[in-house]
């Protein structure tokens, strides 16, 4: 039954349109809708008609709504959007992640612009492309980019802290802005109107000026540009090959496609872009209320969010709620025409069915997925005589080299998927050398302490490791007083010459246990155990890999006299890697301000002990009554 203030509350809302928002008891607002007449719109929430679960769950909760009222439905629209983004409702759409889609940021009003990932976009004149549904697509748009075009990867403050080019011109891949000489402020807009043809899906313009280009060169014999261009023709239409025509009007679109099951449901957009069919984008949603009219509104209100890149028409499987004001919105944001149709025969319902299609398929291969995952998760569960299967599983992990720069992770599933929000990275502070059990000890220490304090415990802990790291696993969280801790081990895979076999299969090591459980080779808890394993040993390795590059650089330039910080930050800012710095030849570490080519022979034979420079330079001598050189204040 709805709690009766918020019946109440339902009673008092005005008959007009405006926005409305749940509270719990706690004040927090539960769900942002929009309405064009405010009572009824509430009203259908409390009588009780909807068998959705999470309508039914949002009414419990709530104990109030309130309402900001609006003229219009179209400032309802607007305003139901600033609301979500600013409050988070856990009820409203929910995407795989709690993130924003991410977008290509480029400073059109900069002298030599730049691209970039961004989650936020702002109202500040730079150019914004997408929004991309997944981070893997945005970034692989944009090492594509980054490939294709010789455009600027650094910062603001890197860039203008250089005198030479860095290794990335050595490689052809900058036009190198940076250093005066090297390219012409309408040289690089050329490039960066190229790079926009491409993600605006111009490709045939664009490859059609790239080939005028080659041909001009040719004809004018720099044939070392006419095969760089012809190069880049050639890698762009190869990724193009996948890519088929879909309209023969070359106009530009997306093709939604909408399944819905429940409160759960998968859209898929599919962007057609002078006449070809691009890659589907999938958003993937959970507990989403409201009617699915409704729910397509919100998705298309977030999806096409300001500065998104908006085209002319969209085809959609149903009329979204507010069709009328969300077009008139949508039109403002594109900034020019812009229409919603609703396709019923030829081409164009062609288009959509296959969209509808995709996101049907997706929210298949998804169902599987989590079956796949809450079966391994009852198995696991029945394995270890758990009263319920473990909602949170943590696994860790350590790595050193040689017993150096030891550091460990700790990864988290959530019902059997990752949750890297939760990841956790440790330095190792009390061990000294390569100990694994000491090494886990210390950890397991650090993370139930903090468990302790924020009350914040894994239902299952996995070590990676036979008998012996299951007990010094157990015996380190006895010492901490959490004995009843559910703990397993995963021994890896022994390959041993056996009466001409091998036993080359993960096996699980149960506590109080002296035979090791060996199942299936394709069993579905076997395999989860391994992703966990897997994702804590490539989590821990990434890591320690960066603090041991780290170290190594800092420790070959701390033991120099007179390299301090700001010299340390100079040769990166002036280089552009740590990379480079050990690169880099005499002349070009003497040519770094500050360093000079006495230092410059100091810092290359620290980071070269075994090495005579290539032209068997002679150190500088040093002034007769000259200090080393002393870091600036």
């Amino acid at each position: 039954m709805p709690h009766q203030s918020l019946e109440d509350a339902a009673a008092r809302m005005p008959e007009r349109s405006g926005v409305y928002l749940f509270r719990d008891k706690n004040d927090r607002v539960l769900y942002v809708g929009k309405a064009k007449v405010l009572r009824a719109r509430v009203r259908q929430y409390l009588a009780g008609h909807d068998p959705r679960a999470m309508v039914r769950l949002l009414v419990e909760q709530a104990v109030t709504v309130d309402a900001v009222l609006t003229d219009t439905e179209k400032e309802a629209l607007i305003l139901e959007s600033t609301l979500i983004k600013r409050y988070l409702p856990p009820y409203n759409v929910r995407l795989r992640d709690d993130k924003h889609f991410l977008h290509l940021r480029l400073d059109v009003k900069a002298t030599w612009p730049r691209f970039e990932l961004v989650r936020k976009i702002r109202d500040d004149g730079a150019r914004y492309q997408g929004p991309f549904s997944s981070a893997q697509s945005a970034r692989s748009t944009l090492t594509f980019l980054q490939r294709a075009f010789p455009l600027r990867t650094c910062t603001d403050s890197v860039m203008k802290g250089r005198t030479r080019p860095c290794l990335l011109h050595q490689l052809g891949r900058c036009v190198a802005p940076c250093v005066p000489g090297h390219t012409t402020p309408e040289a690089y807009r050329e490039l960066i109107d190229q790079a926009l043809l491409l993600v605006s899906g111009r490709d045939q313009e664009l490859i059609q000026r790239l080939k005028d280009r080659m041909f001009a060169a040719a004809e004018g014999e720099d044939f070392e540009e006419a095969a760089r261009l012809r190069d880049l023709v050639k890698e762009i239409e190869g990724t193009l090959e996948r890519q088929k025509v879909a309209d023969p009007d070359l106009a530009d679109r997306d093709v939604w496609g909408v399944f819905l099951e429940g409160d759960r449901g998968v859209a898929a957009i599919i962007p057609v872009r002078e006449g070809k069919m691009l890659e589907p984008e999938y958003l993937e949603f959970d507990d989403a209320p409201g009617e699915p009219g409704e729910r397509l509104s919100s998705w298309l209100n977030a999806w096409y969010g300001e500065g998104a890149l908006i085209p002319p028409e969209i085809l959609l499987p149903l009329e979204p709620s507010g069709l009328d004001a969300l077009t008139e919105v949508l039109r403002e944001r594109r900034g020019g025409a812009f229409r919603v149709r609703l396709p019923q025969r030829g081409e164009k319902a062609r288009l959509q069915r296959l969209a509808a299609d995709n996101a049907r398929d997706r929210f298949r291969r998804r169902n599987d997925v989590a079956d796949r995952r809450r079966r391994a998760l009852e198995e696991l569960a029945t394995l270890l005589n758990l009263a319920e299967p473990p909602h949170r599983i943590e696994c860790f992990d350590n790595s050193n080299f040689q017993g150096t720069n030891p550091v460990a992770s700790c990864v988290v599933f959530i019902d059997g998927a990752p949750e890297k929000k939760h990841y956790r990275h440790y330095k190792i502070k009390t061990v000294v050398g390569s100990d694994d059990f000491a090494t886990m000890n210390e950890i397991l220490e650090r993370r139930f302490r903090r468990a302790a304090e924020e009350g914040v415990f894994p239902d299952l802990v996995v070590v990676d490791g036979g008998k012996g790291q299951l007990s010094a696993a157990r015996a380190a969280l006895a010492e901490l007083g959490f004995e009843d801790q559910a703990i397993i081990g995963l021994s890896k895979p022994r390959t041993e010459r056996r009466k001409g076999e091998h036993d080359a299969v993960d096996k699980i090591v149960l506590p109080d246990q002296d035979e090791l459980v060996r199942l299936p080779d394709h069993d579905p808890a076997l395999n989860l155990l391994r992703q966990l394993r897997d994702e804590a040993h490539r989590f821990a390795i990434t890591f320690h890999r960066q603090v041991r590059k780290t170290n190594t650089f800092t420790s070959a330039l701390d033991a120099l006299p007179g390299v301090g910080p700001t010299r340390k930050k100079a040769l990166l800012r002036h280089l552009g890697s740590m990379k480079a710095v050990i690169a880099a030849d005499l002349p070009t570490l003497a040519d770094v301000p500050g360093i000079g080519p006495q230092l410059a022979w100091g810092i290359w034979s620290a980071l070269h002990p075994d090495e005579t420079p290539a032209d068997n330079t002679a150190p500088p001598a040093a002034p007769p009554a000259a200090a080393a050189p002393q870091e600036p204040r």
